[in-house]
């Protein structure tokens, strides 16, 4: 299931993220007012009134050349070659800035005439939607532009755009509702610019991502060329954790949430390599379920989807994203018939149960029997006591002495050999067959790298031998 960010997503931002608030701080935030240099009550000329009939209306590229505050976007339009899109037929919701939202901006004629006509040309089209949204309609929450990138909207205390004037690149409409022939006008009072993974932190008022992004010297890193996905926490999924983590283990859970690559809601796949590492050097893996929307590591959820920036795309997640080790991966996975075992079986050694082995930090590499190898064997599983299920259970985790580091398939051997497990007896992997088989069981999915090793599923229980 593709989840929509202009359908039934979109409704729900201002409740799980916070959009409608969009009070994000920044380090330098513009000066706040309404200052764009339009009175709101003055009708922009060749415009119908606010919410008129726009059928006596100007185009869009008339109604902004006829007034001489639009001058500065209608040199940049010209040279982005824009002018001819808006004055022609169709259906446009335009956030015009002002003259004196350039210089709100920072942005000056000898700019404007200098600037890549390809990077102005994609600023432009930032602030213009493929759609006609009168101020009425706007629904707090994020939506692709022309260029498209996302803005954010906010309609609490007027309508805003990516957080309004308290966060730096946010705009105020000041003059909403110009009717146009070929659409519709919002005057805003600064210039809006392409968003990076980063920006959009702010501007949709997650800042408590924001901050902790801040605290562990990643903005600059989540602001290069990626490109990135990022699965974003709210800011009430921190709120939920005990204590944020801090140094190099914020660092670790922050890069946990990121995947190289664009990766949209309809194209996740089963299992992804996010940019954080274990001490060994992997990176941790990230599970995701798209059986009713999307799910990740077995209980968090995407709750917002698909929302573009410059470097790549976010994705708005309900919890916080913690690294998994052995036994959480088995349950984000969804392995009851493993962890059921787990739970049968007798202590390692006092006071250690199996559980607790496996959640400790070891080199370990584990073959994790699916729920239908487990159900296949379940009359004798049911004949075995609480010892021999836990010999089972070491039979199938590689010994960490023999092996000191976790074993990824690219790691495992070229030719039939004999693999020590914890249990002592040797398991016998046989890359020579597709896939790949460890005592005979196919190894189905490789590669579920944890804190403390790795998970590759195979679809037999191995039985140690007698």
């Amino acid at each position: 299931m593709t989840l929509s960010l202009s359908q039934s997503s979109v409704s729900r931002v201002a409740l799980l993220m916070a959009v409608a608030a969009l009070a994000a701080c920044s380090d330098d935030p513009p000066p706040a007012g309404n200052d764009a240099g339009v009175d709101a009550n003055v009708l922009v000329d060749g415009g119908a009134d606010a919410g008129g009939d726009a059928s006596t209306a100007q185009s869009i590229a008339a109604i902004a050349s006829a007034n001489p505050d639009f001058s500065m976007l209608v040199a940049a339009a010209t040279r982005a070659s824009l002018v001819t899109l808006l004055d022609s037929p169709g259906n446009y919701t335009v956030f015009a800035p002002t003259n004196a939202a350039f210089t709100a901006s920072g942005i000056t004629m000898e700019m404007i005439n200098t600037m890549p006509t390809a990077q102005l040309t994609g600023i432009l089209s930032y602030h213009a939607l493929d759609s006609v949204v009168p101020s009425t309609a706007i629904t707090a929450g994020p939506v692709d532009t022309l260029s498209t990138f996302s803005i954010i909207l906010g309609t609490t205390g007027g309508v805003t755009i990516n957080g309004g004037n308290s966060v730096a690149g946010g705009a105020n409409v000041v003059t909403a509702d110009i009717a146009a022939s070929n659409g519709i006008i919002h005057v805003i009072d600064r210039v809006l610019m392409p968003p990076t993974v980063a920006d959009l932190a702010r501007y949709a008022g997650l800042t408590s991502l924001h901050d902790a992004v801040v605290a562990a010297a990643l903005d600059d890193e989540l602001s290069a060329t990626g490109p990135f996905t990022v699965f974003a926490p709210t800011n009430a999924a921190f709120a939920e954790l005990s204590a944020v983590p801090t140094g190099e283990a914020l660092v670790n859970v922050l890069l946990y949430h990121v995947v190289s690559g664009s990766v949209a809601s309809s194209a996740v796949p089963a299992k992804a390599a996010s940019l954080s590492m274990n001490q060994y050097g992997d990176p941790l893996t990230l599970l995701f379920n798209t059986a009713s929307g999307v799910s990740i590591n077995g209980s968090v959820n995407v709750v917002i989807a698909d929302v573009h920036a410059t470097n790549g795309i976010v994705h708005v997640v309900d919890e916080v994203l913690l690294p998994m080790n052995v036994v959480d991966a088995a349950t984000a996975a969804g392995l009851t018939g493993l962890l059921g075992a787990v739970t049968a079986a007798s202590e390692i050694s006092a006071g250690v149960s199996v559980a607790d082995a496996l959640g400790a930090q070891a080199p370990y590499t584990v073959f994790a029997p699916t729920n239908a190898a487990f159900t296949a064997i379940e009359s004798t599983l049911s004949t075995l006591t609480a010892d021999q299920v836990r010999d089972v259970l070491l039979y199938h985790v590689l010994d960490t002495t023999a092996f000191p580091a976790p074993v990824l398939a690219a790691d495992l051997p070229a030719t039939v050999t004999d693999l020590q497990t914890l249990l002592g007896p040797d398991a016998s992997f046989d890359p020579t067959v597709t896939p790949p088989t460890i005592d005979g069981a196919q190894i189905v999915t490789t590669d579920i790298i944890v804190t403390n090793g790795v998970v590759h599923v195979v679809g037999s229980v191995l039985l140690p031998p007698s």
